[in-house]
């Protein structure tokens, strides 16, 4: 952390209407335009340590209360659990208490509508996101901090360049390998073959097989299987590299929306693991508070410090991956400072 005020500011506030009161008064929503997408995570089913409902109530009313057009804005996940279609996404985040405002998945019922943005300089040439963000001209990226299995922790930049992937991005993002059919499981019902636009599965020796050369990676025959028998290539990308290619399509939406911006993180039921966990999980530490900055790289920078500092060096020994990669790829590619000052 800077102690002389040359970093990038990130306001801090155990209380949350003390947060937003504050920037309000320091004109930081000025930055938001007319229409504007609330990104946040509505959690798996099962998840009971998902962002609190009351705190995207708050944001919803303050955006509003500017005269500006939000909605609540995600995309469908990659496997299949309570989000994948949506319908089911949209039925879950009610579910879960988020039904008071208007909630936009934006890469379709099943994740067909992607988007191809292009990536300066990034292990990605192009980043594939939700279609419907062109609906949008500013976005607040309001996020649940925790832990992550790969990338090691989930804080702006994953719900922003994961969460904002379509379909087919989050398969891009997790491998640069195609899917492949479990043939234990595959009953033949055609399903795959049937949603597949490219005609790259086909029926052999009565089971589906993908072809790889055909494959373009949309993740459809991941959507529609209802034997759960296509599987996701987890292990098609190392954690560094999910971790750089997450900030490449944070990268290319914080370009198409010129920087128009505002992040603010919870670090709250701060747990091991991510929210897409369709389980209970306890949380690992007690809650610090929240966090606010226009600069994405000092906001996760000092939120990592501030949940470090509480566990004493503990938060980085959770997960296999290291808590560096993401921000200090994104400070290399111009996106922030890792430099702040706490307000």
């Amino acid at each position: 952390m800077s102690e002389d005020k040359k970093g990038s500011k990130v306001y801090f506030s155990r209380d949350f209407d003390k947060l937003l009161h504050k920037l309000e008064e320091a004109n930081e929503f000025n930055l938001l335009k007319d229409n504007v997408g609330i990104k946040l995570h509505f959690g798996e089913e099962g998840c009971v340590t998902f962002l609190n409902p009351k705190v995207a109530k708050a944001v919803y009313e303050e955006v509003s209360s500017q005269g500006k057009k939000a909605s609540f804005i995600e995309c469908n996940v990659l496997y299949k659990g309570s989000r994948t279609t949506k319908q089911d996404h949209i039925n879950t985040a009610i579910k879960h208490g988020f039904g008071f405002a208007p909630i936009d998945i934006l890469d379709g019922e099943k994740g067909e509508a992607s988007l191809e943005i292009p990536v300066e300089d990034g292990l990605v040439s192009s980043a594939k996101v939700g279609k419907g963000i062109t609906k949008y001209d500013s976005l607040v990226v309001l996020s649940h901090f925790k832990g992550h299995i790969a990338a090691g922790f989930g804080g702006a930049f994953k719900n922003l360049g994961m969460g904002l992937g379509s379909r087919a991005g989050k398969l891009h993002m997790h491998s640069d390998i195609s899917p492949h059919i479990d043939r234990e499981k595959c009953n033949a019902c055609m399903t795959c073959i049937n949603n597949c636009d490219v005609n790259a599965i086909s029926l052999v020796d009565g089971k589906a097989k993908i072809d790889d050369e055909k494959c373009i990676g949309c993740a459809m025959c991941i959507a529609v299987c209802p034997q759960k028998a296509v599987r996701i290539p987890w292990g098609g990308s190392t954690n560094e590299e999910l971790q750089k290619k997450i900030i490449d399509y944070s990268h290319a939406l914080i370009d198409y929306f010129k920087g128009n911006l505002l992040y603010i993180n919870v670090l709250q039921n701060i747990t091991e693991e991510c929210d897409c966990m369709g389980k209970k999980q306890e949380p690992i530490t007690g809650d610090i508070g929240f966090l606010a900055s226009r600069d994405p790289v000092a906001l996760e920078q000092a939120s990592l410090d501030l949940v470090e500092k509480q566990m004493k060096g503990g938060f980085d020994k959770i997960n296999n991956a290291s808590n560096s990669v993401q921000v200090d790829y994104a400070a290399q590619k111009g996106l922030g400072k890792k430099d702040y000052f706490l307000v």
